[in-house]
């Protein structure tokens, strides 16, 4: 139970797409209510006896107060009123022809201009595809290069990726800040989807700020780094002060400029996802390195996490992020991989992960005075197709 839990928030706040089975074996592990086995002396104090959930697997009970119990409540019925409002498949070039046992979502990390870290709204700078096999429960991740050149539909010239959504966010004029944000995710689902022959129509949205005060909220996070990066992240934040920071000037203490296991809080861990200007380094190592980060704070949650360190945090992540799918959704699709995730050794990998453009398959290039990635984009779709599939399904 508590590692369900746990990696319902790594979904809600990073990779809300880590299980989409739908359907279960009778050994594999539920939640269910399980009042009558409950025996009345061992409910703690301050817990209602209907708010009682086991884990069969482990045969762990678990007591949720009135309090926890109510807020549970309230985020599924939050969420299922704003569900309503949802994108239309049918706007988001979706490919018919791929097989439905795999779902895909796209994962933005949007580097907007705002001090408030509520505000989703800019250019789409992270781009990962999280793809979930239904039948094995393989997670797959593809990180496209934010200077990919692409057609973006709607607009005539061929652009930046990372353009796409923050186009969407200014098509809506005078709208909130959810509509906006709703309105670049849309667009950048369906730039994907249209370039690389995908699927796609969910997704998570999240401001780099934002992510700050998540992995802050988490603890912060062990990093292996290389003595540059170290050097690197000093450098910069001590020139370039974020102006949304969790520490008052003067607190955070420096890295250490060696090479090792580092504690990172939330600022330096987002600028350790974001560098790429070390020596001989550019894009390509960013991406690798927001995806190792991914996967560091994914461990982190399914290992340390209980209860009550969920639903504070949670209280963070809701802030910070914005998706297309309701709270009831991910935590039903959460508990459909637990079976699939107790049975990994301590420290595996938890996914599979390639980038495109691929190596040796691009060139760079100058686009009305902006440097752009360039590739053959129906090579690097039957490339991802083939990594999530196994074999290529063109849309036409």
């Amino acid at each position: 139970m508590k590692k369900l839990l746990s990696l319902l928030l790594a979904l809600c706040l990073l990779l809300p797409v880590l299980s989409l089975a739908e359907e279960e074996e009778e050994e594999d592990l539920l939640i269910e209510e399980v009042v009558e086995e409950a025996p009345p002396e061992e409910v703690p104090e301050g817990t209602d006896s209907d708010n009682v959930y086991v884990d069969e697997d482990t045969g762990e009970t678990y007591y949720l107060t009135e309090e926890e119990q109510q807020k549970l409540d309230s985020y599924i019925e939050e969420e299922v009123e704003e569900d309503e409002a949802g994108i239309d498949p049918d706007s988001l070039d979706l490919n018919p022809n791929l097989p439905d046992n795999v779902v895909n979502i796209l994962l933005i990390g949007v580097d907007t201009r705002s001090n408030d870290p509520q505000e989703i709204i800019g250019l789409g700078d992270t781009e990962i595809i999280v793809s979930v096999n239904r039948d094995t429960g393989a997670i797959k991740m593809t990180s496209i290069l934010r200077d990919s050149l692409v057609s973006i539909p709607g607009y005539k010239n061929q652009t930046k990726i990372n353009s796409a959504f923050q186009y969407g966010c200014n098509k809506v004029k005078n709208g909130t800040v959810k509509e906006k944000t709703r309105s670049g995710a849309a667009l950048a689902m369906r730039t994907v989807n249209r370039n690389f022959q995908m699927n796609i129509e969910d997704y998570v949205a999240i401001n780099f700020n934002g992510l700050a005060s998540i992995i802050d909220a988490l603890g912060g996070i062990d990093i292996e780094l290389t003595k540059g990066e170290a050097w690197y992240i000093n450098k910069y934040l001590k020139e370039h002060p974020p102006a949304y920071d969790n520490k008052a000037k003067g607190e955070r203490t420096p890295l250490e400029v060696k090479a090792g296991v580092q504690h990172l809080d939330g600022v330096q861990a987002v600028m350790y996802a974001r560098t790429r200007s070390l020596k001989g380094e550019n894009d390509f190592n960013r991406t690798d390195r927001q995806r190792h980060l991914l996967e560091l704070l994914l461990q982190k949650v399914l290992q340390n996490m209980d209860f009550s360190m969920l639903m504070d945090l949670i209280d963070v992540a809701v802030s910070y992020s914005d998706t297309s799918m309701n709270f009831q959704t991910i935590f039903d699709l959460a508990r459909s991989l637990l079976p699939v995730l107790t049975k990994m050794e301590p420290g595996a990998a938890l996914f599979e992960q390639m980038r495109v453009p691929m190596d040796g398959s691009y060139s760079y290039a100058t686009v009305r005075g902006s440097s752009v990635v360039k590739y053959n984009l129906t090579k690097h779709a039957k490339a991802i197709h083939e990594f999530v599939y196994g074999q290529f399904y063109p849309a036409k």
